[in-house]
């Protein structure tokens, strides 16, 4: 017993020695990163002071606390730095072409000259040799790996869900505005259906998990109202499922006076995958209960299978089609059409389409167009989607 109590403060001291010693090889190696990220990040109106964007410091005293294992502001799912391993480390991302990083946003620096190679190097190395017993694991339960491939830019294209989820503790609005005149009998006169009046659609979704939305959207065509669960339990990945596969569920509910079948439910099963780095095809076939809204006596529904394609042009922007044709049940003149061109931002997807369909919601788009598309007859649209992740 008074051998241990002697040797007591020598076994606590000697672990104490060790850390100290893993911190100072630690801080060695951060040496020429630190400089790095002070002389091209930590300036006034970027990451320094008390203001920092998206609250990150990069002051020489600050990087640590500022960074490991801390969430990054853009996007609560990943870590600015996980202690060994920079594949997975936002900060090191960021300093990688987009091609390369996966991220979405601008590369960093901001509106300067990238870090040259061996400086990104540098930054790698860092990361690699963290003692991770010292600083600490990363909450594996709540990071997801990353780079994530994303198989779309958005959850929608035009119309059609994609098989991308929102995203953990992730908060998506979406703005959907479609000119009632077609811009061919508009003409220049009509600005081309832009002087018409719309039909709009008000969506706001929020990952409850990784893999599992919910949301509600709201149209003034028909005065109706769609709730909806999406659950995508597989992603597309290089070393794991060959596609991406979601299922949405939803309900709907169209208060506009005179209306019959009133209420109605969808199902939509939604397969795409992404093929190199340009190319992304979808499959959704579809169906919707009672989508005769006229006749009450007509209950049956309307079987569908759509298609999508989005063409990578840049890494943000991207050709869209769209096509839903119908099987079986309720039908439109035409079949539903639409062609766009899409744009990515960090938090933004701006999309401006033409389409041969008024409707955009789940059960106004399933029954097909009101204009003939293969006589060019198409209205002008757009949406847009803004998400936030909480930390």
């Amino acid at each position: 017993m008074r051998l241990t109590t002697r040797f007591l403060p020598v076994l606590l001291i000697v672990p104490a020695l060790s850390g100290v010693a893993r911190a100072q090889e630690d801080s060695s190696a951060f040496a020429p990163v630190a400089r790095i990220l002070q002389a091209r990040c930590a300036m006034p109106g970027c990451h320094a002071g008390s203001n920092p964007a998206t609250g990150l410091r990069l002051e020489t005293h600050e990087i640590y606390r500022s960074t490991v294992n801390v969430h990054a502001a853009t996007d609560g799912r990943l870590l600015r730095v996980v202690p060994g391993a920079p594949e997975r480390s936002l900060l090191y991302l960021k300093l990688l072409p987009l091609v390369e990083g996966k991220y979405r946003g601008p590369r960093m620096p901001l509106a300067m000259d990238p870090l040259k190679p061996e400086e990104i190097a540098q930054v790698k190395s860092w990361i690699e040799t963290f003692p991770a017993d010292l600083w600490g694991a990363p909450p594996q339960e709540e990071v997801e790996q990353f780079p994530v491939e994303r198989s779309f830019q958005d959850v929608y294209l035009a119309n059609l869900p994609t098989p991308e989820p929102i995203g953990r503790r992730t908060l998506m609005f979406r703005f959907s505005h479609r000119f009632k005149t077609a811009a061919a009998d508009a003409g220049s006169d009509g600005l081309y259906g832009l002087d018409s009046g719309a039909w709009i659609s008000l969506d706001l979704g929020y990952g409850v998990g990784r893999t599992v939305d919910l949301g509600l959207r709201r149209s003034n065509l028909d005065s109706d109202y769609e709730g909806y669960l999406k659950w995508a339990p597989l992603r597309q990945a290089p070393e794991g499922a060959p596609l991406s596969v979601a299922l949405r569920l939803s309900l709907m509910n169209a208060r506009e006076t005179g209306l019959s079948n009133r209420n109605k439910q969808a199902v939509q099963l939604i397969l795409g995958r992404r093929f190199g780095k340009r190319v992304s095809l979808m499959l959704v076939p579809t169906y919707v209960s009672h989508t005769d809204s006229q006749v009450s006596a007509h209950t049956g529904g309307t079987v569908a299978v759509g298609g999508g394609l989005e063409w990578s042009l840049k890494p943000r922007l991207a050709l869209t089609g769209e096509v839903v044709a119908q099987t079986s049940g309720i039908r439109a003149p035409y079949q539903s059409a639409s062609i766009g061109i899409s744009m990515g931002t960090a938090r933004h997807v701006f999309h401006l389409i033409l389409t041969n369909t008024r409707g955009i919601q789940t059960d106004q788009y399933v029954t097909g167009g009101d204009l003939d598309a293969r006589n060019n007859e198409y209205r002008i649209g757009f949406n847009i989607s803004r998400s936030h992740t909480f930390r």
